[in-house]
């Protein structure tokens, strides 16, 4: 049986964030299958698949994973998958920077959902209650700043001068996870290690380790994203990496 959420919703009835019933019931279905089954489930990418799961059901079954020692997999990278395409579909080309702005809202949902694993945070909740919501929160808003930035502040919503995509998963096949499973050698931290190791961590600290292992962000970037110079960048990670390689041996 799934269990239920902690945040709360209205501070003044302290009523809580509740999954909508489908979800509940897809949830504690799933949770009476085998893993090798549920890890199977949560790699479909097509909506129309039979056992295809929603992503508010893969955000449980990722916390679950994590919280039991799991690495995480495949939930996260699905998740992504499914963001980069709502993305592709919803931030059209015509946009200024539209492959920027695409790879920063993305990092943007990748950090914070890195933080709040590694913290076993209630933040997450909404998004197992309505996911696309969620996200689409998140997308609006980063794109309303990005074109602020740009000059081009529009008296219509994200949402009008984009194509909504409103069917739940818009999954592509194809699309990349590098960002969550870099592919350089000793670079190669799957996320369980990287949950371990940021929960001894300051959030500034996390957000350094989640941008250049996790994301697989150069130094430079990682220092533009976090206000600080790439030294400080390139101190932090040394001294993460003798750490990981302690938890490497131990594990």
């Amino acid at each position: 049986m799934a269990s239920p959420l902690t945040r709360t919703k209205v501070r003044t009835t302290g009523e809580r964030y509740m999954r909508p019933r489908v979800v509940e019931d897809e949830i504690d279905y799933v949770l009476t299958l085998p893993p090798a089954e549920r890890r199977r489930r949560g790699r479909l990418q097509d909506p129309g698949a039979k056992d295809y799961l929603r992503s508010e059901t893969l955000v449980h079954l990722l916390r679950l994973d994590i919280r039991q020692g799991g690495s995480g997999d495949p939930y996260m990278a699905t998740l992504i998958r499914r963001c980069q395409a709502n993305l592709n579909g919803t931030i059209l080309s015509s946009v200024p920077q539209a492959v920027q702005l695409r790879k920063d809202i993305l990092q943007e949902f990748s950090v914070f959902f890195a933080e709040n694993l590694a913290a076993e945070a209630d933040a997450i909740d909404f998004f197992e209650c309505r996911f696309n919501a969620a996200f689409s929160s998140l997308r609006i808003e980063k794109y309303n700043q990005h074109m602020r930035r740009q000059g081009r502040v529009s008296s219509k919503s994200a949402d009008d001068q984009q194509v909504a995509i409103d069917r739940e998963g818009a999954a592509r096949t194809g699309t990349t996870v590098a960002a969550w499973k870099p592919q350089r050698g000793e670079d190669r931290v799957y996320l369980r290690q990287v949950v371990a190791f940021l929960k001894t961590l300051p959030s500034d600290q996390q957000a350094a380790i989640v941008c250049c292992r996790v994301m697989d962000m150069t130094q430079r970037e990682a220092a533009e994203r976090l206000g600080v110079d790439e030294r400080t960048i390139r101190n932090l990670l040394t001294r993460a990496d003798e750490m990981l390689a302690r938890i490497k041996e131990s594990a």
